[in-house]
């Protein structure tokens, strides 16, 4: 039995070109070349796996070609390497159309897989070119197809192989769009799922819409509870990367959601009304408590009687805005026209609660008594000495502010958004917390009342053994403007301000307000006549 040695393909030529030069005799070299281009083509097809019988039988005939040129066997040479090429040609006939097909596949799947990550609209430019790239390879494979079934009814041999060949040529090309179709498909679904946070946050606004039903039914609409449980299972599947299959539902679920807060608002404005209404029955309830006889004798508790009032008044026009709001079915302007009026109905009643108070105990100055009857002592009962020392020292950063009353009125959190402090309303708690000896409600600050302003940042317990150095006279109280500056030391301030912040918890032992501090001019008198 005659044994062959395997040489691979390159080295055979090698061979066989160095056995043309050494002898220089006339081997085939066309059909060798064209067996082994054969060959390797096949091979790059997939032929090993698709047509592994052709392909192995074309790569035999290729070593006895080479076993037949060392023999100087030149006719059976030419024979072996045409049959090698037949073979192999043969191989790819098989080859082709599962290698495209494999291909295809591939394309779809990476298509579809975009497609579930929505890509159509998260990735279209990719997505849309791995589409097309896809037609395009269809229509190359069904014109192969048809070109190879063509082929054998071609008359002539060389006919034939023309078109054999432009199948294999139309194959191959189809193969090559189905790789791109895959790739740029791959990428757009990538591209797709990383904007999936970006389109889970864009769902805040169902969010907001299901927690303002949920508060205007009072958490007793099963519908919200329900639209809610699909809204989670849209984000978790969009979390999964099916994003398409979470989105679909999104503008449905949107959409109910915003008639799910029309369909309660109504009921909770309604509802508020009614709350606002009953507040301010019974602030006007407390406010009739107060014996106004009893406020002749001092001017301080007249003035305090006024400011009630005349939340009291503001609280009935919110209310009257809040009706018509209403009848116009902008409820939701209605409901915060009703908190309004609530929260200047409650602030009538701590008012009245502090003007009944002092009347009880005989102080018609809030700190007055114990004091000996000088309301521009710096050692009033209850307050922090160090917040109004007469020495004006101050830390560094740290200012002081003198409330007024104004258009809109001073309220914690206007301080705060004055340019000269820290130019935003967020950080008025800080102002709170440096004031709390003084400041009984946060919702209730008086004119003239001198407020210690912190830093932006760091601590808010004043420390007066950080003051660098003393200010004088005309440094103690900031003005927001000349103008303001000037008015304050030339007029008295107007009558009260009021918070309009939410409550906060008071103090477990409240500090007296200065709610009614006049000018030092008019408040000794005052202050001297009342001692008399």
């Amino acid at each position: 039995m005659k044994t062959f040695r395997v040489i691979s393909v390159p080295s055979l030529v090698l061979g066989v070109l160095g056995f043309l030069v050494a002898c220089g005799s006339e081997l085939p070299v066309k059909e060798l070349a064209e067996a082994k281009t054969a060959i390797t083509r096949a091979k790059d097809a997939g032929a090993e796996r698709y047509a592994s019988g052709e392909f192995e039988e074309a790569r035999k005939s290729l070593l006895t070609a080479h076993e037949k040129a060392s023999n100087e066997d030149l006719g059976e040479t030419k024979k072996s390497a045409e049959y090698a090429k037949s073979k192999a040609y043969d191989a790819l006939e098989k080859s082709y159309p599962q290698l495209t097909e494999e291909s295809k596949t591939a394309a779809n799947t990476a298509i579809n897989e975009a497609d579930e990550a929505y890509a159509s609209q998260l990735a279209a430019e990719p997505y849309n070119n791995a589409v097309e790239l896809k037609k395009e390879g269809d229509t190359l494979r069904d014109n192969a197809d048809r070109t190879l079934e063509s082929y054998p009814k071609e008359s002539g041999d060389d006919a034939k192989l023309k078109t054999r060949l432009a199948a294999f040529d139309q194959y191959e090309q189809s193969n090559k769009k189905y790789l791109e179709s895959k790739k740029a498909a791959t990428d757009a679904k990538s591209l797709a799922l990383s904007q999936k946070q970006q389109l889970i946050d864009s769902l805040a606004d169902i969010e907001k819409n299901l927690d303002d039903a949920d508060r205007y039914a009072g958490g007793g609409d099963p519908e919200v509870a329900q639209t809610r449980e699909r809204l989670n299972a849209a984000k978790a599947k969009i979390d999964e990367g099916k994003i398409k299959e979470g989105y679909s539902e999104v503008d449905d679920i949107r959409k109910k959601s915003a008639e799910l807060v029309a369909k309660n608002i109504q009921s909770y404005a309604l509802k508020k009304k009614a709350e606002a209404k009953d507040s301010i029955g019974k602030a006007k309830d407390k406010l009739a408590t107060i014996d106004q006889s009893k406020l002749k004798s001092s001017k301080d508790l007249q003035t305090s009687y006024q400011r009630a009032d005349e939340n009291l008044k503001a609280a009935d026009e919110s209310l009257a805005s809040a009706e018509e709001l209403y009848s116009s079915e902008k409820y939701e302007d209605s409901i915060g026209r009703a908190e309004e009026a609530i929260r200047l109905s409650r602030i009538v009643v701590d008012q009245s609660d502090d003007i009944a108070e002092r009347l009880r105990t005989g102080s018609s100055v809030v700190g007055r008594k114990g004091d000996g009857g000088d309301s521009t002592s710096s050692t009033r009962k209850g307050e922090d000495t160090s917040t109004t020392s007469s020495s004006g020292e101050l830390p560094e950063g740290w200012k002081k502010y003198v409330v007024r009353k104004k258009i809109p009125a001073d309220c914690l959190w206007r301080i705060s958004a004055y340019k000269q402090h820290y130019g935003t309303s967020k950080l008025w708690k800080r102002i709170y917390e440096a004031n709390r000896s003084k400041i009984k409600n946060a919702n209730l600050i008086y004119p003239k009342q001198v407020l210690l302003i912190p830093p932006a940042k760091g601590s808010t317990k004043f420390d007066p053994k950080k003051a660098p150095k003393k200010q004088t006279g005309s440094d103690k109280v900031e003005a927001s403007t000349p103008e303001e500056k000037k008015e304050e030391t030339t007029t008295p301030p107007p009558a009260s301000t009021s918070e309009s912040e939410p409550e906060e918890e008071e103090p477990s032992t409240p500090a007296p307000s200065t709610e009614n501090e006049q000018p030092s001019d008019s408040g000794e008198q005052e202050s001297d006549e009342e001692a008399r």
